[in-house]
C-alpha cells in the first residue's frame, strides 16, 4: 500500500471510529435514561395507569417515609433545590425529569429546571431555528412518532400550545417502551408517585390519547 493510500486508510479509519463513538454515546445516554426511569418506577412500587386510564397497580406515596427522601434527591441533584415529598404544594415532576437526564449523562446539554416549560421551549426553539441535530428538539405532537428515550409533553393550563413561550404549567413523561398502537411512558409526581402510563397511538405511531392536552414530542439526540 502506498503512503498516500495508507494516509487515506488512516483518515477513513479515524473518521469511522469517531462516528462510531458518537453513535454509541447517543445510544448509551438514551439507554441510561430509560433504565433509570424504569428503575425509579420499580422503586416506587410500579404504579401503572392502563390505556383506558385505570390505575391497575398502586405505588408509593410522595410524603411517606422513604419516598419523601427520593423526592428530595430529585430536587437536590436534579435542580439544586431543597425540597422533599412533604412539600406537597410544589410539583416535583420536572425535577424528576431533570434528575433522570442528569444521571443519564446529558451533562450541560439539558436545561435542568423545576419547570418543564424551560426545556420544552428550548427544544422547540431548536426546531424552529432548524437545529435538528441539537441534543433536544421539540416537534408538534402530530409531526413525529415518539421513540424510546424521547419525551412527550402536555399542558396543564389553558391557552398553551406549541408556539407558547415563557413559563407555563406543563408535564413531560419519558417514553420507555413502544409497540403497535401504544407507547409506555414514565413520569414523576403523577398521582403523587412515579407512574407508568400506557398511551394510545395510531398506525403511524402518533399519540392519539385524549386524556391530556399533548402538544410536543421532544426528540432526544444524545
Amino acid at each position: 500500500m502506498s503512503k498516500k493510500n495508507l494516509l487515506y486508510f488512516g483518515l477513513g479509519t479515524l473518521i469511522g471510529v469517531s462516528v462510531l463513538v458518537l453513535a454509541m454515546r447517543r445510544i448509551l445516554v438514551r439507554y441510561r435514561v430509560v433504565r433509570l426511569a424504569n428503575n425509579e418506577w420499580k422503586g416506587w412500587g410500579q404504579q401503572t395507569v392502563d390505556i383506558n386510564g385505570n390505575k391497575t397497580i398502586k405505588g408509593g406515596f410522595e410524603a411517606n417515609d422513604g419516598y419523601s427522601q427520593r423526592v428530595a434527591r430529585y430536587w437536590k441533584e436534579g435542580t439544586n433545590l431543597n425540597y422533599d415529598g412533604n412539600d406537597r404544594n410544589i410539583p416535583w415532576s420536572a425535577s424528576f425529569i431533570s434528575w433522570i437526564y442528569k444521571m443519564g449523562g446529558s451533562k450541560d446539554r439539558f436545561k435542568y429546571n423545576a419547570s418543564h416549560s424551560k426545556y420544552i421551549t428550548d427544544s422547540i426553539k431548536n426546531r424552529k431555528q432548524g437545529m435538528l441535530d441539537a441534543p433536544f428538539v421539540g416537534y408538534r405532537i402530530n409531526e413525529v412518532s415518539p421513540e424510546v428515550g424521547d419525551m412527550v409533553c402536555y399542558s396543564r393550563q389553558s391557552n398553551v400550545n406549541y408556539d407558547t413561550t415563557g413559563g407555563y404549567k406543563s408535564h413531560c413523561d419519558i417514553v420507555v417502551a413502544k409497540s403497535k398502537n401504544k407507547i409506555e411512558v414514565i413520569g414523576g409526581n403523577v398521582n403523587q408517585s412515579v407512574t407508568k402510563k400506557v398511551l394510545k397511538t395510531d398506525s403511524k405511531g402518533m399519540i392519539v390519547d385524549n386524556r391530556n392536552d399533548w402538544f410536543t414530542v421532544i426528540k432526544t439526540n444524545i
